[in-house]
């Protein structure tokens, strides 16, 4: 009795682990990346293996060579999703561990991970249930709109992340700017360094602004739509909004100077 309750029990945790995904495995954002990375290039490999099965039926149109086209065809599709799910996952633990994301953020972005894994497991079935080559092409067109609102999701959620850090970049440079003239006001002779502040100050009022209208660009990144052109655009507007805030710090550090100086 002992012994069948042994081995009904490592049954079980075989079939647990057997079961799981494959990128499901890491534990670490490096590690899920390490994994993309890896699926990636499995992706790359069954690519090739299919092409070359298709050139292959195209020289000699045998019924054992379409089947390889099917076949192959089939590990290329499977190993796409194996990627798209690897990558992810990564994204997922990558923003899990971030300090700086807040958890509502982290949230967002777990859901709809979530979401999209549900989609690939979706997809998997088709793949599955490919029997001809024409199966095989209506699920990859399928899937080329799986991916399309996969990137979709995943690239506002990575605007979002990128908008809220560079928010907190302007935060501490506009904290740090307000103590330095709260001593430069105190200081005699103080006129160069006010201008330099009034110089950083304004500089973050532009990085402002264009946080927010990148922020903006970014709540636009949705099917139907222009996802791709409304992810550039913010990504445009972060770029600007980085040179702001480069251009403040440059401002801030020469006031800083003054004052330990002491003064113009």
């Amino acid at each position: 009795m002992r012994t069948t309750r042994s081995a009904a029990l490592s049954l079980f945790i075989l079939a647990l682990v057997l079961l799981q995904p494959l990128a499901a495995a890491a534990s670490t954002a490096s590690e899920a990346k390490q994994d993309w990375f890896d699926a990636k290039e499995r992706s790359m490999d069954a690519q090739e293996a299919h092409r070359e099965a298709k050139i292959a039926w195209a020289v000699d149109k045998t019924d054992e060579n379409n089947q390889a086209v099917i076949d192959t065809g089939k590990d290329a599709l499977n190993a796409a999703l194996d990627e798209a799910e690897a990558w992810l996952i990564w994204k997922d633990l990558e923003a899990g561990e971030n300090p700086v994301i807040p958890d509502e953020l982290k949230e967002d972005i777990h859901n709809d991970v979530d979401i999209n894994l549900q989609k690939i497991e979706g997809l998997r079935e088709d793949v599955d249930a490919v029997e001809n080559r024409l199966d095989l092409g209506l699920v990859f067109l399928k899937m080329v709109g799986s991916y399309m609102e996969l990137m979709t999701d995943v690239a506002r959620n990575s605007g979002n992340m990128w908008v809220h850090i560079a928010d907190t970049k302007a935060d501490t440079a506009e904290e740090f700017e307000t103590k330095l003239r709260e001593v430069a006001e105190d200081m005699d002779d103080n006129e160069g360094i006010i201008e330099k502040l009034d110089m950083a100050k304004a500089e973050i009022e532009s990085a402002r602004e264009n946080i927010d209208n990148a922020e903006d660009e970014y709540e636009q990144v949705v099917l139907p739509g222009t996802p791709l052109v409304k992810f550039s655009n913010g990504n445009n507007y972060l770029r600007i909004a980085k040179g702001n805030l480069i251009s403040a710090h440059g401002h801030l550090n020469q006031a800083y100077t003054m004052i330990v100086t002491g003064g113009n």
